[in-house]
């Protein structure tokens, strides 16, 4: 009998997400229960750089690029069958400003899973991934072989003004910070010129995009394995914000 007729008495009852790494189950588990962390992020800053770090431990951890695309892809399964308030966040926010190669994935779970049944989801997420860059500058300590590229951001509504600092030495990315305090990062940059340690120049948008663009790339060649973990946390919340560069 057809599974379309409606005399049919059995219904088919979706099982378990036929996963690439089933290995990795406890793994995944794991950050399903991270999902609650989620919510109670502030904003959507700190939600972003909360997903960056969440799946820059996933990346730390894999073997080969190869394996991390399938892991990313089973943690949308899985946070899509968990259906719980925090996985759908977790999607949402894979969605706005996740992995590029899982956002579509991600933006499609995170649909099936809204419904009357989940709670309001919090304020900031319409936010995520919105950011537009406004500043950037060089920052060059003449003792140093390493050039610093501080490049600023803000939200549409003129809010969240913070930073991502990019430090590049021998043409790759060698640090990132992300600056949350961005009037005590101009008030530390004005001491250290007044005092002649660094020199600042101001950097048109669109060069600073070629310039770490070019970085990136490069940075692509090198292991996973050789990266800190401190570097893997905010690699994915750096390739973000530069993708928001003209």
């Amino acid at each position: 009998m057809s599974t379309d007729d409606p005399g049919n008495l059995f219904r088919v009852v979706p099982g378990p997400p036929r996963l690439a790494l089933p290995g990795l189950v406890p793994v995944y588990d794991l950050y399903v229960r991270a999902g609650a962390e989620l919510l109670n992020q502030p904003d959507a800053l700190s939600a972003e750089l909360w997903l960056s770090a969440q799946l820059g431990e996933l990346g730390s951890a894999a073997p080969d690029r190869a394996g991390l695309d399938k892991a990313l892809g089973d943690l949308v399964k899985v946070l899509r069958r968990a259906g719980t308030p925090g996985a759908h966040a977790f999607l949402a926010a894979m969605a706005a400003v996740g992995p590029e190669d899982h956002r579509a994935a991600a933006a499609k779970a995170a649909s099936d899973l809204r419904g009357p049944l989940l709670p309001d989801p919090p304020a900031w997420l319409g936010e995520l991934g919105s950011a537009i860059a406004v500043d950037a500058c060089s920052i060059q300590d003449g003792t140093l072989d390493r050039t610093q590229y501080l490049v600023e951001y803000r939200y549409p509504d003129g809010s969240g003004h913070h930073g991502l600092s990019i430090t590049l030495s021998g043409g790759l990315p060698v640090q990132l910070v992300a600056v949350g305090d961005m009037l005590g990062m101009r008030s530390e940059l004005r001491r250290v010129l007044e005092e002649g340690e660094v020199v600042v120049a101001g950097l048109p948008l669109p060069l600073a995009s070629s310039t770490l663009h070019q970085a990136f790339s490069e940075l692509a060649e090198v292991p996973a394995a050789e990266l800190t973990a401190p570097f893997h946390a905010l690699l994915l919340f750096a390739r973000h914000r530069l993708s928001l560069l003209p």
